[in-house]
């Protein structure tokens, strides 16, 4: 079954998303941080994260997944405040959010 949705570059954690000079910037975090989430039927969609006392407001999501480590299923989601790219997870055993990866 194909779907016509699906944007392998939108993945920039697995493809190069270049910047103007063809080089990719990206910084690991790696921080726990606060996101206002809105739930709509099965999807979880995040809105506005909060990260050292600011906050994002997340324009659109490019991608989201999710991977299994044991028990732990960690929900990923490549996000774009109109600037930067973030990815952002939430693991679903210890009910945290976390920053991952920058984007600039």
């Amino acid at each position: 079954m194909k779907h016509s949705s699906f944007k392998p570059e939108a993945r920039w954690d697995r493809a190069p998303l270049p910047d103007g000079s063809g080089h990719q910037n990206t910084d690991s975090v790696d921080e726990q941080i606060e996101v206002l989430v809105l739930f709509k039927g099965t999807k979880i969609l995040p809105r506005i994260f909060f990260w050292n006392n600011k906050a994002y407001k997340i324009k659109k999501i490019t991608y989201n997944w999710q991977e299994r480590f044991g028990r732990e299923t960690v929900l990923y989601f490549s996000v774009s405040t109109g600037n930067d790219l973030y990815q952002i997870s939430f693991n679903n055993t210890g009910y945290n959010w976390k920053i991952d990866k920058i984007i600039n």
